[in-house]
């Protein structure tokens, strides 16, 4: 059982947790860690054939609510103070896969799901960095081949698909995705931004129960987003036009 965490405020300042050390924050972060309250996402048909007759016993207790965790919008962060917050008392699933090799099949559809679906997203520029320092030890390949490769990461995640995938989203998969959060079935929060107070009021989570605790911090990957030419952003942000889309689109609704 890990005994010792390192978490950080927003400064940046760093937390110890341990037995000594914020003891009552310490099975938190040990819940967190071994995924202890996660509930993992099965569709309703994989449900069914999950638990056969028992499905319909069991829908009653079915997650009423689906959190779509989108690679590198900082997610673990999210789930650490909300979904394990002490005060959170909703039930939610989380659909966070992500396939390697990726599949080209989309294993989510979120225009007939039923839950009510929240997810975050973050700049696209800073996603697709940020990805790329992430995975990049498992693809071995060089940032703009990365970039080339991984376009639209987060309106494709949306829509089912793995990040790298070959899947590309039309003009209909975004006005699609528009709709659904025009009629508030999809909640869409950014971090730092007014839009997380949507989420939080969803989920019944008062305002002043909510913690910003920044986790993830990989040891050993270190550049800063001043490191990436200007060439490269423009060049980024030429790939990922409904990512930039769908990111202005919620900002500024």
């Amino acid at each position: 059982m890990k005994l010792d965490f390192l978490l950080y405020s927003e400064n940046n300042k760093p937390i110890i947790v341990n037995e000594k050390s914020n003891k009552d924050l310490l099975q938190r972060c040990q819940d967190n860690y071994y995924h202890k309250l996660d509930i993992k996402y099965l569709p309703i048909e994989k449900w069914y054939h999950k638990v056969g007759i028992k499905f319909l016993q069991n829908k009653k207790s079915e997650p009423k609510y689906l959190f779509i965790h989108i690679p590198k919008t900082g997610g673990i962060s999210f789930k650490f103070n909300v979904i394990y917050n002490p005060y959170m008392n909703k039930k939610v699933a989380i659909y966070h896969k992500i396939n390697y090799p990726p599949k080209n099949t989309s294993e989510l559809n979120i225009f007939q799901e039923n839950k009510k679906m929240f997810t975050l997203l973050r700049k696209p520029n800073n996603t697709m960095i940020s990805a790329y320092y992430h995975f990049n030890h498992i693809l071995k390949m060089s940032f703009l081949d990365f970039c080339d490769q991984v376009t639209d990461m987060q309106t494709k995640f949306l829509l089912g698909y793995d990040i790298n995938s070959n899947y590309q989203v039309t003009n209909n998969d975004f006005n699609k995705i528009k709709k659904l959060i025009d009629e508030r079935k999809l909640i869409v929060g950014i971090h730092k931004t007014e839009k997380m107070i949507d989420i939080y009021n969803l989920l019944e989570l008062p305002l002043d129960k909510v913690d910003n605790y920044i986790l993830n911090k990989k040891v050993g990957v270190n550049y800063r987003l001043g490191d990436i030419s200007s060439d490269k952003k423009k060049h980024i942000k030429k790939l990922n036009i409904y990512d930039n889309l769908l990111y202005d689109y919620v900002l500024n609704s």
